[in-house]
């Protein structure tokens, strides 16, 4: 007999949620998010009906619940007692991080980390993958970098704040995920263009001719003196793709393939947390041996799953959240948005259930903010 964790910690978070909300009805009316999203929730419930994986649809519009009861709980909390609980909330964070950040320190020492697409020793801490680490810690160097200079955050100890943004750095280049790395930039670049545009355009020129003049550098250094800097796991990460494990060429592969089965039921789709169990069924034998059943792009799997009226909702809930960032003027919350619709583009973000958890109570978290 065994217990399903995530499956009991998800219905007491949602029985819980709904109990608070009821305590705290008066703020209810303040939640952003409170009509459309739990329309996404509805519609995704409904799609019991037609789904090919009930079982699967059940557990999936449970999490889905449990993202706004998280959004919403951090939103009211904050609005109760916005200075205690920002800083409760930050010391929390930080201690999420430790235990995933300490065991990914111990698997780099050790060599332990993960052999996958053809690159040694991927960091993944006490994550089942380095994708998620990589996404964990962007959010952490995202949240860690709006408390330490933004002047109304309660600040942490220089030395514990700098710790952890390089760590979040240093953990996102060793989990080897791309998509991360792509987020990271579009992070920086935003923030950097909004504070100086000169300096910011100066170092994307830079950086782009620095990379472009890697080839022929390599090239000498590898006829001249038998030096092939691709060896190094890191660059030839940057540089080059792995034919035989390229993910990126296996996505695209995928997207073409289940582009046509949902064309046969594009309103309505699957049923929400079906495409596993519809893909499995219908992919062919060049996919027989993948090593997952998953989409990575959480727009195909909710478009294929809910159909377009789910995926409509599923856009309209990021762009009244990108709204109301924009009508805060905060940059670094707007910014956030936009960096988490890209890593959902090439992973599976909905499934990250103990990151995407904290995704939303930040976003909670400051959506209860005034205007800046």
């Amino acid at each position: 007999y065994t217990i399903n964790m995530n499956a009991a910690v998800a219905l007491i978070l949602l029985f819980w949620s709904v109990y608070f909300f009821y305590q705290n009805r008066s703020y209810w009316k303040e939640i952003p998010l409170r009509r459309l999203f739990p329309l996404f929730i509805i519609w995704c419930a409904i799609t019991f009906v037609w789904s090919n994986d009930q079982s699967s649809t059940i557990t999936e519009t449970i999490k889905a619940a449990n993202l706004f009861a998280l959004f919403g709980v951090s939103f009211v909390l904050s609005k109760i007692d916005k200075t205690e609980f920002k800083k409760r909330f930050t010391i929390a964070f930080l201690l999420a991080t430790a235990i995933p950040f300490i065991l990914a320190i111990y698997q780099f020492a050790t060599h332990t980390g993960m052999s996958i697409d053809g690159t040694a020793n991927r960091l993944y801490g006490a994550f089942a993958h380095p994708n998620i680490l990589a996404t964990f810690a962007l959010l952490a160097f995202i949240y860690f970098t709006r408390n330490r200079f933004d002047p109304k955050e309660p600040k942490l100890e220089n030395w514990l704040s700098i710790t952890v943004l390089i760590s979040s750095l240093i953990f996102i280049a060793l989990t080897y995920t791309r998509i991360a790395w792509i987020g990271l930039a579009l992070f920086v670049i935003v923030l950097g263009m909004a504070k100086n545009w000169r300096i910011t355009t100066a170092v994307i020129v830079g950086g782009t001719l620095l990379y472009l003049s890697f080839f022929p550098v390599n090239k000498f250094l590898n006829r001249q003196f038998n030096i092939n800097l691709q060896e190094n796991d890191l660059i030839a990460r940057v540089t080059s793709r792995n034919e035989e494990a390229d993910s990126i060429q296996w996505r695209a592969d995928v997207l073409n393939k289940v582009i046509p089965l949902w064309a046969a039921q594009p309103l309505q789709g699957y049923g929400y947390g079906a495409f596993a169990a519809v893909w499995d069924e219908s992919k062919g034998v060049a996919n027989l041996w993948d090593n997952t059943s998953e989409a990575h792009n959480d727009y195909l799997k909710v478009g294929f799953e809910s159909g377009l009226i789910g995926l409509g909702m599923f856009l309209l809930i990021f762009a009244n959240l990108f709204y109301l960032a924009i009508k805060k003027r905060d940059l670094i919350f707007a910014t956030s948005i936009l960096v988490y619709l890209v890593l959902s583009a090439s992973d599976n973000m909905l499934h990250h259930t103990p990151v995407i958890w904290w995704w939303f109570a930040v976003w909670g978290l400051w959506s209860a903010e005034k205007k800046k």
